[in-house]
């Protein structure tokens, strides 16, 4: 077996994703389009059209369609779709998508079981802390029971089928996070009960969340992935550099926290100095795979400068439909494929490298089992 073989054979684990799509969807083409591109979807269509990502999108439509060539786009049925999906899926040798349950698409499948039929693949579940503890506000009248509720909540994620977490800081304010006292966190949440909006962006809240859960998450060994760089339209991607987390990390990475930056283009190369720096950190590219495609290869290259082979994983970013996660695992194994092809090391470690990436490190951060 050659080198390509083994690569395309390679197993994936896929430690962040979203939710795919029903059946039931409709406007195939507007909808892949627009996922094809992080801007908002009053962005004009024709120009997302003139993207790389779209084409890329297209070719993986037509290549798995079985029909018509001129027909690849159209809405799919019940039966055809899943088998569909599962023609995607089992190509590209998907094991396990780890889903962050936080997004949640128009039209989706939230059923894990559901989700299995679907795909042929199995799923776990990321816990997005934010989103929690906009609901537990919701539900509780103080911030004493509510920070109870979130806790307790948080202790018991893994009982209730969840395998990791996720905070979207980066999305909300940045990512300078601070150790904020009891009583500053009481008062900013005390005016965003009485705000009556629900969306929380509070830096001193999110800070005083993230800074007491770490001992938590660190004890029990569970992941804490941070969404970091590209990303929605609305993020301030200069306050998402991962840089800016060094007083978290310092703190924190050093207790045993198992930390996971998410996306990270363009600071992937910044990341894998702090992969290469920081003990139980680990981060990906996942977000370019999918919407960078002739970038993946150097955006590849660049991010394993400094970095352990050990920290770097594979992740599609992919939501909604297949064709997502089909361009993003042909993307990133063709670049795992001119990456190692060019590095003059034995066999046995490219390949015990490449095992790592696309599946064994994440196995063994998020899992107990062995897939």
């Amino acid at each position: 077996m050659n080198l390509s073989e083994f690569i395309k054979s390679m197993p994936l684990l896929d430690h962040h994703c979203h939710y795919l799509i029903s059946a039931d969807a409709t406007n195939r083409e507007k909808r892949l389009a627009q996922v094809s591109t992080e801007a908002d979807n009053d962005y004009p269509l024709e120009d997302t059209k003139n993207r790389m990502a779209w084409l890329e999108f297209k070719d993986e439509a037509k290549h798995f369609y079985k029909g018509n060539d001129q027909d690849y786009l159209r809405d799919l049925n019940g039966e055809e779709y899943k088998e569909y999906n599962q023609s995607i899926f089992k190509y590209y040798n998907y094991q396990m998508l780890l889903i962050d349950t936080g997004f949640v698409p128009k039209n989706p499948i939230t059923s894990d079981s559901e989700t299995e039929e679907l795909t042929g693949v199995l799923i776990r579940k990321i816990y997005r802390i934010e989103t929690h503890a906009e609901s537990w506000m919701e539900k509780k009248s103080s911030f004493e029971q509510w920070w109870e509720a979130l806790k307790s909540d948080v202790e018991q994620a893994s009982q209730n089928g969840y395998v990791g977490f996720k905070s979207i800081a980066a999305y909300r304010f940045g990512l300078r996070l601070k150790k904020v006292g009891e009583a500053e966190a009481k008062k900013e949440f005390d005016a965003w009960k009485k705000s009556g909006n629900t969306r929380l962006t509070n830096p001193t809240i999110i800070c005083f969340i993230l800074w007491n859960l770490a001992p938590i998450l660190a004890k029990q060994k569970m992941p804490l992935q941070f969404h970091v760089g590209y990303g929605d339209a609305d993020t301030d991607m200069f306050e998402g550099n991962p840089l800016l987390m060094r007083v978290f990390l310092n703190r924190w990475s050093m207790e045993g926290l198992i930390v996971v930056l998410l996306h990270c283009y363009p600071y992937h190369r910044e990341a894998g100095y702090l992969a290469s720096v920081f003990p139980n950190l680990y981060f990906d590219t996942s977000l370019i795979n999918p919407l960078g495609p002739t970038s993946v290869e150097r955006v590849l290259d660049e991010a394993l400068e400094l970095a352990p082979y050990s920290r770097y994983l594979f992740a599609s970013d992919a939501s909604t439909y297949p064709e997502m996660y089909g361009v993003a695992a042909r993307k990133f194994k063709n670049a795992l494929l001119n990456h190692f092809t060019g590095l003059e090391i034995a066999r046995e470690k490219k390949e015990e490298w490449i095992r790592m990436i696309c599946y064994q490190t994440s196995t063994n951060i998020y899992l107990k089992e062995r897939i």
